[in-house]
């Protein structure tokens, strides 16, 4: 697949509705929202609680004069709703790997890159798909291909004036594991299907997701290789399925998660010695006192990508408060706040003004913390000395293996998927 290009048109919108699971999100659902508003009314932005946090809409409100309301939804609630209430909203704090979706049914309007004060800021990790030049581009649904659009909305090859949404706050996620009690470094996607800790893995429960976890330790060990991993036939989805009924049928995983506070007790518990994890949840497990490390797997990571979008019937003066929140995002102040929970911004030159010097070399250059550092919420987190598994940012997003992803087989997936659970 290259850059501008997209699956095949497989999925409708009832499809994916009708089989999106429950997902996660850290965060309280807020109150319904009017569906008229004048400019006077707040800002409503929707999305999951990885980026609508009460500490960084109500700074926002703050710096920007007016009020910003967000509200935190889990994955299926906030798809079904930027797609089929977008009068609800102005902006969309969604992801990429949806945009086979949200393209197509015109909801959001093309942003307009004019606008956006730091769009020369930006790295070239969505725009080329490469954060730096011998860095991969990935399987999947790489941001790079979903964010050139034309003015009209429509999918072009890129570079253009018009994009999808504007890159935000990403990651790239691996699995979790207590050192205690795994008794060595975890250095494979493999390790998720060893014998040692049969009875104590744990996956994440949303297919999308979890199976491309799966695939990269199906083919870690050498049993498969898929031709895309983030896209996968139906013969594929077979292959890694029945693999997956087999282990489970044997034992060998302890749970699977559908929430974050869940993935965090599993291993807070000493339920589990590993399991997929995101960044946020390792933070949270230390700060609970009990060892846990992010693995770097030397067949590369799991990459996201979230951003903001806004919604095609925005007008007038929430047209331009819209773009000034946008623009804000992109200042430093929020992308600093999620740095403190693990995660990267697409303008990290003004994250940077935004963090301590120690802060900025342990989070994006991956040196050893120059003292202890504390999470967004004043927690300790990291120890003095303590190195970010997988080096600096650059590093990180050198060996993208696969972007989460929506499949043209999402159906036939989650059907295969809940026969997993259920066997």
């Amino acid at each position: 697949m290259t850059a501008g290009s997209n699956k095949s048109a497989g999925i409708t919108r009832r499809d994916f509705l009708g089989s999106t699971t429950k997902t996660v999100a850290v965060g309280a659902l807020a109150g319904s929202f009017p569906s008229i508003v004048s400019a006077a009314d707040p800002i409503r932005t929707i999305g999951l609680g990885v980026s609508i946090i009460n500490e960084i809409q109500g700074q926002a409100s703050k710096d920007l004069g007016f009020k910003v309301r967000g509200q935190a939804l889990g994955y299926g609630a906030m798809f079904s709703k930027m797609l089929n209430q977008n009068g609800q909203y102005e902006i969309a704090e969604g992801y990429f790997n949806d945009m086979d979706v949200f393209i197509p049914s015109k909801v959001w309007q093309p942003i307009d890159t004019t606008r956006i004060e730091d769009w020369d800021k930006v790295t070239d990790l969505c725009k080329t798909g490469k954060l730096s030049e011998d860095s991969n581009v990935g399987q999947g649904d790489a941001p790079v291909r979903h964010l050139w659009l034309d003015e009209n909305g429509n999918r072009v090859a890129g570079p253009s004036r018009y994009i999808s949404m504007v890159p935000g706050w990403h990651n790239a996620d691996s699995i979790g594991y207590n050192p205690q009690d795994t008794g060595r470094k975890i250095e494979s996607w493999g390790e998720l299907f060893s014998d040692d800790f049969k009875g104590r893995v744990a996956l994440l429960n949303v297919p999308q997701i979890g199976t491309m976890d799966a695939a990269l330790g199906v083919e870690a060990l050498g049993l498969y290789e898929f031709k895309d991993k983030g896209n996968m036939t139906k013969e594929e989805i077979d292959f890694l399925v029945n693999f997956l009924i087999e282990k489970k049928k044997a034992g060998h995983f302890r749970a699977f998660w559908e929430t974050f506070g869940q993935s965090v007790n599993l291993m807070v518990s000493g339920e589990v010695a590993l399991e997929s994890m995101w960044s946020p949840a390792v933070t949270a497990v230390k700060a609970e006192g009990v060892p846990c490390v992010y693995a770097a797997p030397k067949e590369g990571l799991r990459g996201w990508h979230g951003g903001l979008a806004i919604s095609a019937k925005v007008t007038g003066k929430k047209l331009d408060q819209c773009y000034d929140y946008i623009n804000w995002w992109l200042g430093g102040w929020a992308g600093a706040f999620v740095a403190r929970q693990g995660y990267y911004m697409s303008v990290p030159d003004n994250v940077k003004k935004h963090l301590a010097p120690a802060e900025w070399d342990f989070w994006y250059l991956g040196k050893p913390a120059a003292t202890e550092l504390p999470d967004p919420f004043d927690t300790i987190i990291v120890e003095q000395g303590e190195v970010r598994d997988g080096g600096s940012y650059w590093d990180r997003f050198r060996n993208i293996a696969v972007w989460n992803s929506l499949m043209d087989e999402n159906d036939y997936l989650v059907k295969r998927w809940t026969e997993f659970l259920s066997a």
